[in-house]
């Protein structure tokens, strides 16, 4: 398996290469013109402005390229002769200058050129170029919301189903290449939410961008082992107001809506937004479970409906001020409600080998999760040089959060005989939690060789938990408190840090070193149970290399030491029922994880249209933490965490862009890689492994001129974990959209899962137990979805940047 991964890498990256050496290169062309691009107003480089070098008498297209971040260009040709070199971007006059190269002046260096707007009306025109839907970069990958067509009536999490390196399962958890522990950020900052819930709640049509970070550096919070996704929200840089309008509907009572709106000023900006999302997915489920005890077999049978629902609304403001050029200072804030919620009536068989004799009843399960959240950010920003363009880069952040969010859960359980009830229970966990993020750093470039960034970083954490358990009294029609079942628990969790990265470039090779490390005390009180805590310094080294081989080719190589903390319910050892057939029991021993992630990479592009990268990573985590099941009795099942042992991940990822015509725009992508689990469980030894495997394929189609077409088919072959297997999946996602009035109005129709094949079967085995579980999701899933745009609400056509934080601009989310 091993070898078979290695070799589909190397298959790429040989046949990229050869097509690089025979294509030849700007850096290795004897004739070549250089030179910078700035803006007019601003003075800053204009990174992504297009330089073409075209042949005289007839001006065709002799090569070309694009500007980098500093806004400079070297653009070659193997042939001497006289040459037109023109550079433009969207939204500004396009520059011409005649250049003659020969062997007298093989070298042509037109200094700075500085492009000014154009005297077009912005507002009235409309771009049709397409922007690719996943962008390579150094240290990550950037999904491009706007693109993704077939998941804009959606959240985060719906984009995220057609993202490379993610996965998303029937019940919308999001693992990043397998692995569900990771950090989510809202433009560089932590989310109040967890994970997974955060980016269930996050609007798809208030996101511009998404980033995905593999192997993050030193300067972000270590705490996620698969990595960081990064959500950048929309923004506005231009003056006055605009803003933008989002409406949808769809079968099965579904429907939702958001306002964001931006006002700015020279020395103001304004922003504020609504959001309110419902979302209901009927289905049916098959389950089918044998438990063994000597020589006893019992079978469990069960079919049913069911129906998971999302609901959500928040709203955020706040505010920006430019005192001059050198200082930003923002507050803003956020609060909202989510929902969560899960009906079903399921009919049930119960059986044993020795008594063939079905026993039959109905079970009805209602159960919720949610609660109210708020935030408030304060930020400031200090550019000890200024806004110059040509000064290098000096400046000092500083960022705090203060958080709070509800937790109220509850679960109820009836067991029905003959349409009479015969038993039940509910189960109840509710309790506040709130905490204060702070953020200080600094960062100065010396030269272009050294520059320094240094911080401090804390997360300070407090929550409350009440877990109560209620056993239903069929005589008097009501719940009694079981309190021998039911907890308190106190928990604080304090986490201080400091970072350092130091970071250059020496000609082609740039460098980036990096090391952290960080202080954790926790706490954990569990009544009668005792407390539980723990202080311990941890380490977490980083280091980023790249090589330039020319403008076209790059060779990126990274390692980084991340860590996952057990939550805090991973933690309490005692009894807490789930439901009727499902039970939990926390482990006060477990152990951080902790891992190691290596990567290499390898990007080329083929002029402005394709492009094509293959990544090669290997990941071992040690302390796995995993969910393990057992016989907790008859047929109900325990479920706890433990640390298994150690995880080995090792694969390549390969995407390939390309635009085959003018009017079809085509993504594929695939990850390949060989996982095994070792240690033990239970005292019994553990050791599974699988090859495994998946291919997405977007599609957009310029159909006419205001009218797109979006075809996204996935497969995701099959997956093992230390005691679950998981079968393989398909489902295809399609959009139509069509835009009006200049591209301010746009209706968008998408349905997901076309063919009804996205079908969830996976099976569970123990040593007393063997469980089978098919998940069928209604579809296909119909949306439509309408977008305004006030005072043309559009990107800024790629001359904002997206730092190492994401932006700084816009609200908290």
């Amino acid at each position: 398996m091993t070898a078979r991964i290695f070799c589909i890498f190397l298959i790429v990256l040989s046949a990229s290469v050869a097509v690089s050496s025979g294509q030849g290169s700007n850096s290795s062309k004897p004739y070549t013109v250089t030179g910078t691009v700035l803006d007019n107003k601003t003075k800053e480089p204009m990174q992504y402005a297009t330089v073409s070098l075209l042949t005289l008498p007839d001006s065709t297209l002799g090569n070309g390229i694009i500007t980098d971040k500093n806004g400079q260009f070297k653009v070659g040709t193997s042939k001497a002769g006289s040459y037109i070199l023109r550079i433009n971007f969207i939204g500004y006059q396009t520059y011409y200058v005649d250049v003659i190269l020969n062997a007298q002046n093989p070298v042509k260096n037109i200094g700075t050129v500085v492009l000014g707007s154009s005297s077009v009306d912005m507002d009235a025109v409309t771009v049709t170029a397409n922007e690719r839907a996943v962008e390579y970069k150094i240290d990550r990958k950037v999904v491009h919301v706007g693109e993704q067509y077939s998941a804009l009536s959606g959240t985060a999490v719906d984009i995220l189903q057609s993202v490379p390196s993610i996965d998303v399962d029937i019940e919308n958890n999001v693992a990043i290449r397998g692995n569900s522990n990771f950090t989510v950020l809202i433009d560089g900052r932590p989310s109040v939410l967890e994970g997974n819930e955060a980016l269930q709640q996050i609007p798809a049509g208030m996101i511009q961008n998404i980033e995905i970070i593999t192997n993050p550096s030193a300067k972000f919070d270590p705490e996620g082992t698969g990595g960081i996704i990064n959500i950048i929200t929309k923004k506005r840089k231009i003056t006055g107001l605009n803003g933008i309008i989002h409406a949808n509907v769809g079968l099965d009572d579904k429907y939702g809506g958001d306002v964001l709106l931006n006002y700015r000023t020279k020395k103001f900006n304004f922003f504020g937004g609504i959001d309110y999302n419902e979302r209901n997915y009927p289905g049916s489920v098959e389950r089918r479970q044998e438990t063994y005890s000597d020589d006893t077999v019992k079978y469990l049978n069960a079919e049913g409906d069911y129906n998971r629902a999302r609901k959500s609304y928040s709203g955020r403001a706040g505010f920006e001020w430019f005192p001059d050029d050198k200082n930003t200072i923002s507050l803003s804030g956020r609060y909202g409600y989510r929902l969560s919620s899960g009906m079903s009536t399921t009919e049930y068989e119960e059986w044993t080998n020795f008594s063939p004799a079905k026993t039959t009843y109905t079970n009805l399960e209602n159960s919720m999760r949610g609660g109210n959240f708020y935030a408030i950010n304060s930020d400031y920003t200090h550019n000890f040089n200024g806004t110059n363009a040509e000064a290098e880069d000096h400046r000092l952040d500083v960022h705090f959060m203060f958080y709070s969010r509800e937790g109220e859960e509850e679960s109820l359980n009836y067991l029905l005989d003959k349409d009479t009830i015969s038993d039940g229970q509910k189960s109840t966990e509710n309790g506040p939690g709130k905490g204060i993020n702070y953020r200080i750093n600094y960062e100065q470039a010396f030269t272009k060789l050294v520059n320094i960034e240094i911080g401090t970083e804390g997360r300070i954490r407090e929550s409350n938990e009440s877990n109560g358990l209620y056993f239903y009294d069929a005589a008097n029609d009501i719940f009694l408190f079981q309190s021998k079942f039911s907890n308190d628990v106190t928990y604080t969790r304090n986490i201080n840090g400091i970072y350092g990265l130091l970071r250059g470039e020496f000609r082609k090779l740039g460098y980036q070193l990096g090391f952290r490390g960080e202080y954790t005390f926790r706490d954990v009180n569990m009544n009668e149970q005792g407390t539980f805590n723990i202080n311990r310094w941890d380490y977490f080294p980083t280091l980023h290399m790249s090589y330039q081989f020319n403008e076209n080719n790059q060779m990126m190589a990274s390692y980084s030491r991340r860590i996952d903390r057990p939550r805090g319910w991973y933690l309490e050892p005692f009894i807490t029922w789930s439901n009727a057939f499902n039970v939990r029991r926390g482990n006060p021993d477990l152990q951080p994880e902790y891992i190691g992630s290596y990567e290499l990479g390898y990007q080329r592009n083929f002029g402005e249209a394709s492009s094509v990268s293959a990544e090669m990573y290997y990941r071992v985590t040690d302390n796995k933490i995993e969910e393990v099941e057992e016989v907790y009795r008859d047929n109900i099942r325990l479920s706890t965490r433990a640390n298994v042992g150690t995880d080995y991940a090792l694969g390549t990822e390969i995407m390939l862009n390309t635009d085959f015509t003018e009017w079809w725009q085509s993504d594929i992508s695939g990850n390949f890689y060989n996982y095994r689990v070792k240690g033990d469980i239970n005292g019994e030894a553990l050791d599974r492994e699988s090859f495994t495997w998946s291919v997405e394929w977007n599609s957009i189609f310029k159909i006419a001129e205001n009218t797109r077409i979006q075809i996204n088919p996935e497969f995701d072959s099959r997956e093992i974990e230390a005691q679950e297997t998981e079968s393989a999946t398909f489902e295809v996602d399609g959009a139509v959209r069509q835009s009006f009035l200049d591209n301010n109005l746009s209706v968008t129709l998408q349905v997901r899962d076309i063919f009804n094949t996205d079908r969830h079967e996976s099976e569970t085995e123990g040593r007393d137990f063997h469980s089978y579980r098919l998940y069928l999701r209604r579809a296909p899933i119909v949306m439509l979805n309408i977008t305004w745009r006030i005072n043309n609400y559009r990107n800024d056509g790629g001359n904002g940047s997206m730092g190492e934080g994401g932006g700084d601009e816009g609200g908290e989310m």
